[in-house]
């Protein structure tokens, strides 16, 4: 699959775009996507989230790895994803 933007076509659905953090600050997200699922063979529950270093080119940089990861550097943090109860 390749790589892309959360509004494009073609993409997967770890695609799910940018978040911006001030140095040394923090974020609190909230997104709705036509391809996350919470429930049946595609869902998302137990898989990981994680935070990349960089900006995601979205699939449109000249890098090798724009295809692949969004050119968007190493992991700097990560999370389960899990329903509250």
């Amino acid at each position: 699959m390749t790589h892309g933007a959360p509004y494009d076509c073609i993409r997967h659905v770890g695609d799910l775009g940018n978040i911006f953090i001030p140095y040394g600050g923090s974020a609190v997200i909230s997104l709705t996507d036509r391809m996350i699922k919470l429930s049946g063979q595609y869902s998302v529950v137990g898989r990981a989230i994680v935070i990349h270093e960089k900006a995601d080119d979205l699939g449109r940089g000249n890098s090798s790895l724009s295809k692949t990861t969004g050119n968007a550097g190493g992991r700097v943090a990560c999370g389960v994803i899990r329903m509250l109860e």
